[in-house]
């Protein structure tokens, strides 16, 4: 386990090389999430309550989708897809690493950032606007988004891994990656507002795809508006997506790797 918390360490210190790259990103997501932030106070003006959410609860969604951006959406397996094309993977084959957990580690080190500069952004939201922030009331509630989180976490991780595996087959994952990142990824995870907002019928369609187990259910968890009986299924699903995307992930990288040519020479 040394090695891959080595290439979790020189992926964080990658970071602090290119300093500039990573504070205009930084600066990019922080201003999205202003900007939500500012377009639901608009729309709740003196309201307390809307489609169902408190304000509180409303807030509590917006500071959600930005924490869990960072845990569960930031990823770097997204790279491997250029260095399939530009044949650098040849080198990472080539070392006694496993590839999943060499990947694994370069997006914890990116989640790790991430996370801890959202974590700020959300307590200076906090302050300069003096939000109503909702907090579970039962104190399970907290273990419970915790195992959920984790459990999405891993699912984008394999999801990602996946899409990025195509480019053993393509030569053009741009189109790949926009149609997962900004269709599937974004809209269907309920990145831009609640998904329960939308037509039942429509929602019940979206339900039917991993994506909402990424950002839009653990929030729901969160502000407590889903019965218990409701989250142990959540959870066995969102777990069976997992181990689906595992078994997908693996077989695309075997048959992949297995006729790899390196572009790079």
């Amino acid at each position: 386990m040394k090695k891959y918390f080595k290439i979790l360490q020189l992926t964080l210190q990658e970071y602090f090389v290119y300093r500039l790259n990573f504070i205009l990103w930084r600066f990019r997501s922080f201003l999205s999430f202003i900007t939500l932030l500012i377009f639901w106070e608009a729309i709740y003006g003196s309201r307390t309550t809307i489609f169902g959410y408190q304000k509180s609860q409303m807030i509590a969604y917006v500071l959600g989708i930005a924490l869990l951006r960072g845990i569960v959406l930031g990823s770097r397996s997204i790279d491997m897809a250029g260095q399939i094309k530009s044949g650098e993977l040849t080198a990472i084959i080539l070392r006694p690493l496993n590839i999943f957990k060499f990947w694994l580690a370069k997006d914890l080190a990116d989640k790790i950032l991430n996370t801890l500069f959202t974590f700020l952004e959300i307590f200076v939201a906090i302050k300069l606007f003096n939000l109503p922030f909702y907090l579970p009331q039962q104190p399970l509630t907290y273990l419970v988004f915790l195992i959920v989180v984790i459990l999405a976490l891993f699912l984008y991780f394999f999801v990602s891994f996946a899409i990025s595996t195509t480019a053993f087959w393509t030569d053009d994952t741009w189109a790949t990656r926009w149609l997962f990142g900004i269709v599937f990824v974004d809209f269907l995870s309920g990145t831009y507002f609640p998904l329960d907002i939308l037509p039942k019928a429509f929602v019940r369609l979206i339900n039917l795809t991993p994506f909402p187990y990424l950002v839009y259910f653990p929030i729901k968890i969160w502000n407590e508006q889903i019965p218990n009986f409701e989250i142990l299924k959540i959870i066995s699903i969102c777990f069976l997506w997992l181990i689906f995307f595992y078994l997908v992930a693996i077989i695309i990288w075997r048959k992949g790797a297995k006729n790899y040519g390196a572009y790079g020479g």
